[in-house]
């Protein structure tokens, strides 16, 4: 079941996404005992980024509440989850009590095993690491004093940063970073087991913080989300150059009073003329009149395959979705919701599209070649539409160009002094 879960997570990720960045790959290679942390923004998928790198097998702290049912109940111990009841599990009066948990945590732990935590506790979509409660170092201070610390526990902090992880094709990087030996700090906890916990948890907190791009709040989150976009479309091929540069600017420009001010003035303006960054990127580009000539001829020459493509994605892509809006949950379970649904919707159209096209073209065509066809075509029809968007924001920018000289050139004076922290 695990293996099942395992390959389920990295094809769900490996199709969701359109970019997913994996950094400091060293770092899940590790042995003995280990703790994975990582914060928490995207329900299920914070589970399977970082879980499909890691080569042991992990349990997974998991909410009491999901454990309720007997129906999930049953399915969750089976795939390696421990129930942690958290404040916000238990009514009123009713005791909060983890002492199975633990119990179970330092067994698996006494095994060479692996442990996977959340430590902020809930799922939160923005972009900004929440405080961290400290039930991962309760744990791993616990199974370290009991067996005179000779374990070896470790933590291994991750950090994870998604531009929108509840869109498909969206993207995605996953930051490990260096593991934390739970044995130097084995004299703090001899010394005051409660200052201890509270210093390691913040030590924790640092790391996850560093590794990830943290906005600290929603006004951050947007100036940053902006700086981000003017990012991806001054280097569209250099993902992780992007990923540090605004990790950066998140670390260091955060209350940067010019830079908001300026980033404010752009969008605005933006907004205003009812043109994108990427218009204004593509039409002041130095190889303008060639790319623009080189996206007409594509986009003519490709609109056979685009239909064909889009017809046959559409239903089992759309269906997804379709089933998150009706369900109508908290918008960080719609990745979660739209990869399993897709688990049953891809599969239906290779099944239609392996049975009748063969009968439709008259043909035989093997269903191996039908498989890399549709795959091949569904990226078609990503770039396509990538390449009609690019083409539209440089026609929309070029003609407010002539229409509005004197502003064109501002925001393009704007953008240039942005691109300068860049």
């Amino acid at each position: 079941m695990y293996f099942l879960l395992r390959a389920i997570g990295w094809l769900g990720v490996s199709v969701f996404f359109r970019r997913r960045l994996v950094l400091g790959a060293d770092n899940f290679r590790f042995d003995g005992p280990a703790i994975v942390i990582t914060n928490h923004p995207s329900t299920l998928m914070d589970v399977f980024n970082p879980g499909t790198p890691v080569r042991q097998e992990m349990f997974f702290l998991a909410n009491y509440g999901l454990f309720k049912h007997p129906v999930s109940n049953w399915l969750l111990t089976r795939l390696f989850c421990i129930p942690v009841k958290r404040r916000e599990d238990v009514s009123d009066g009713q005791e909060r009590n983890n002492t199975s948990a633990f119990k179970q945590s330092f067994q698996h732990l006494e095994k060479n095993g692996v442990l996977f935590i959340a430590p902020e506790g809930t799922s939160w979509i923005h972009r900004w690491v929440r405080e961290f409660k400290t039930g991962t170092a309760r744990i791993a201070f616990g199974a370290e004093n009991q067996n005179n610390w000779q374990l070896g526990v470790k933590i291994i902090p991750i950090g994870l940063s998604y531009n929108a992880p509840h869109l498909f094709r969206s993207d995605v990087v996953v930051h490990c970073g260096e593991a934390v030996e739970l044995r130097d700090w084995a004299e703090a906890w001899r010394q005051n087991p409660e200052k201890a916990v509270d210093a390691f948890t913040a030590e924790l907190q640092r790391r996850v913080t560093s590794l990830s791009i943290h906005c600290r709040d929603e006004a951050g989150e947007t100036f940053i989300g902006r700086l981000e976009a003017i990012a991806n479309n001054e280097y569209p091929r250099d993902f992780e150059k992007v990923f540090l540069k605004i990790r950066t600017l998140a670390e260091t420009r955060l209350d940067h009073a010019g830079l908001r001010s300026t980033t404010e003035q752009y969008f605005e303006g933006l907004k205003n003329a009812g043109l994108s960054d990427l218009g204004i990127c593509t039409s002041t580009s130095g190889r303008k009149s060639r790319q623009t000539l080189a996206d007409s001829l594509l986009l003519v020459a490709g609109l056979i395959p685009f239909f064909a493509g889009y017809l046959f994605w559409f239903l089992p892509c759309f269906l997804p979705w379709w089933l998150n809006k009706k369900l109508d949950l908290y918008v960080g379970y719609g990745s979660t919701i739209k990869i399993f649904a897709g688990l049953i919707t891809f599969p239906l159209a290779w099944w239609a599209a392996c049975k009748y096209l063969p009968w439709l073209t008259g043909f035989a065509l093997p269903c191996w070649s039908i498989l890399l066809g549709t795959i091949a075509l569904g990226y078609f029809v990503e770039w396509y539409q990538r390449t009609w968007r690019r083409a539209r924001e440089r026609f929309m920018a070029s003609r407010y160009k002539h229409r509005a000289p004197q502003e064109f050139s501002r925001l393009a004076a704007l953008r240039r002094e942005l691109l300068s922290f860049l």
